[in-house]
This record gives C-alpha cells, structure tokens and sequence, in this order.
C-alpha cells in the first residue's frame, strides 16, 4: 500500500485541478497557461480568489514547489545544473509577471552568471490570454560590472531611436536568486539574417543600408554621452514587426558601454582591459587605450566589411596583429569608395574627437540612391520572410 501522500501535495494537486478547470472551460479565451499557483496571472487570482482568501490555504500555497507551472512552455527541454542561470530563470515567475520560454544566449565565466530570454509577460489585464513576449536580461550577481553598465547605459539612452527600451527597472528576483532587467523584444539580429542567406553576405545596398542606420545610432548614443563599445553583426537588431518606423536598426547590449566623460580630454593613463568581441573591436582597444567615438566607428567599419564579405581577414589569435597589417584595399575589396573614405576619416580621429557624423553618412546615402536607381529599395522583414520558409 503506498504511503499517505503529504498534505502539501493534496493542495498542489487541488489548486493545479481547480485553476485548469476553471480557464480551460468552452468559455476562456485562453489556449496557454504560463502563471503558477505561487504566482498566478489577475485572471487565475479572481478564479482562485475564494481559496487564496484562506490564511490556511496560503500557507500552503506558499509552500508549493516554485518549479511547479499549470503548464510547460518548453517541450522537451532539461536542465541539470541548479547553479546554471538557465535553470535559475527557469525556477519560478520572475517579479511575478515573467515566463521565461527560451534562451537567446547565456554567457560568463564556469557557472554561466549572465543570460538573455524570451519570456512571456502575463501582467496585462487579460492574465495568460494577452500575454505578450518580452526579453529578460538576467545576472547571477549584482556585483556583476556588465550588470551595472547596461542598467545604468539604458537610463541614459532612455527615448534614444534605435535603443530597444526598458520595461521598469532592473530588479533582484529572491525566489531564483537572479537580477532581472526586462525589455522589449525586437526583431531577429543581422547575424540571424545573414544566416538564412544562400551566400551568407549581405549585397552592396544592404550594407549600405546599414551604415546608413548605424552612423545615425552611434551619432545619437555619443551625444548620450556614451560609448557602446560591443559594435557586431549579433548586437545589431531589426524593428519588432510592424512596430516603429519601418526598417529602423537597433543597437543591443550595453554591457561594455563606458561613459565618454571618464576620461576625456585624455585617455586614462592606465591599460583598460580588452573587452567585447575580438574580431570586431578596435587595434586601441586591444592595446588597452581608452575607448572613445573612433572605437564604435572603427568597429562598424568591421561589421561592415564582415557583413559584405561574409569573413573578416582575421580568425586566428593574432588578431589585433591582422588587423594593423591589413590595408583598407583588402578590408573593403569590391565595395563602394564610400567605404574607404569612411575609414580615412575614421583614422584621422583624435582620442574624443567628434566626427562629422552627418558627411559619413551623407557619402553612404548618395552611394546607397545610385544603387537603387537599378533595385527597389531594402525592406528588412520582407527579406527576412522570403529566406525563412
């Protein structure tokens, strides 16, 4: 005969039961449930409000298992670490309103202390029914640097165009041990695009499109005072669809983002460590110079080129030594002049020195109109649905 079960377990089964049979009735607009009975969405809290009304039935509900769901959102899914911040998000409902379904990306050192999720937001008043999809930030430690930098750079870009934009502050989740920063979720990245392409490259109006869209982002992130100092193909998204203006790129991620005030007039006397990626950062960063407005420039000129090319001439661990040694001529081989006096003018920047953002850009809008008298213009999304079939 198997043992009585505990009264605990009795209450989860009870409150699991009553919850799904109340919103999966013929008359509930709602196909997915993403809350949990310790965290339930405003529809399940007035289905459940005669039981959480009992002081009895909180206590028990308080003790209910905080990775117990009313339903499972990733199939198939397992993870094995408690100290993995994949699994930490995954624990329970984040600042009670967020579902995490996917991971985008974690990063960090062994325990894997930071990540990026798609979550579902179930906060409205339509509880589960209208929930919407979101991104999470999320860092292991609030002593983490990166999480200091990117709360404190969305503060300062807050209404910039192009910088996808908060939703609330950053906040300490204790039921996962977590630091969550939610977001509003935005199209796939260049680097997912670029991906679903036959050749895996952008052509000529592509990358000009692109240049275009990012001069006038750094343009407005150093007047923040900011620089971003994480310029890639991977942190370079589209509009969410049918939201903004249409064919707006967004700059992501700010963790490496450094006040420009630091420093300046002067580059600080001391190495600052090389951060952000290899293959894209600047030959001052990777000498440990203080980063200015040339080193996000410099970093698009890469992005560019590696967008075009579909490679950049350096994969080894001799990057920052290829990168002195390669001449404009082999970077921006087969692409517009526009290119290549877009890199002068990068070289010829002092440490902090404004760049006349609206001639760079001007260049690459002249170049990008001759290119459409033969083409119809660039539309992001469109080329996006036609190579994701």
């Amino acid at each position: 005969m198997p043992p009585p079960e505990h009264p605990v377990a009795i209450v989860e089964r009870i409150v699991h039961n009553v919850y799904l049979s109340c919103v999966s009735g013929p008359n509930s607009d709602c196909k997915q449930h993403f809350c949990s009975p310790a965290a339930p969405c405003r529809v399940a809290r007035e289905l459940l409000a005669p039981f959480l009304n009992s002081s009895s039935w909180n206590t028990a509900v308080k003790t209910y298992k905080v990775d117990a769901f009313f339903s499972n959102v990733e199939e198939g899914v397992y993870y094995p670490h408690p100290w993995h911040i994949n699994t930490r998000v995954r624990k329970a409902v984040l600042l009670s309103r967020y579902r995490v379904s996917r991971t985008i990306c974690s990063a960090g050192g062994t325990y894997r202390d930071r990540g990026v999720y798609v979550a579902y937001d179930f906060g409205s008043a339509q509880g589960c029914a209208g929930a919407s999809e979101v991104v999470i930030k999320a860092w292991a430690s609030g002593s983490d640097v990166e999480y200091h930098r990117e709360v404190a750079a969305y503060k300062i870009l807050d209404g910039c165009p192009g910088v996808p934009h908060t939703l609330g502050s950053a906040q300490y989740e204790p039921t996962c041990d977590v630091y969550v920063l939610p977001m509003q979720k935005l199209g796939p990245t260049l680097s997912d695009l670029v991906s679903l392409l036959p050749n895996k490259r952008f052509d000529a109006p592509m990358v000009l499109t692109v240049a275009i869209q990012m001069i006038e982002r750094y343009r407005d992130i150093h007047a923040r005072g900011l620089v971003h100092g994480a310029t890639k193909p991977g942190n370079i998204c589209l509009a969410p669809r049918g939201a903004g203006p249409p064919g707006m790129l967004y700059a992501i991620d700010f963790g490496f983002a450094i006040p420009l005030a630091d420093h300046l007039p002067l580059p600080s006397a001391h190495r600052i460590d090389a951060v952000g990626n290899r293959r894209f950062i600047s030959v001052f960063a990777h000498h440990g110079i203080s980063k200015s407005q040339r080193d996000d420039l410099e970093s698009l000129a890469y992005t560019l080129a590696d967008l075009f090319h579909g490679e950049l001439p350096w994969d080894t661990p001799r990057v920052w030594r290829l990168k002195m040694a390669t001449p404009a001529s082999k970077l921006f081989c087969g692409m517009d002049e526009c290119f290549h006096e877009f890199w002068r003018d990068i070289k010829a920047l002092a440490y902090g020195e404004i760049p006349d953002y609206d001639k760079m850009r001007g260049r690459f809008v002249a170049c990008l109109e001759d290119h459409e008298k033969a083409c119809a213009p660039l539309s992001w999304w469109d080329l996006w649905d036609q190579h994701n079939g």
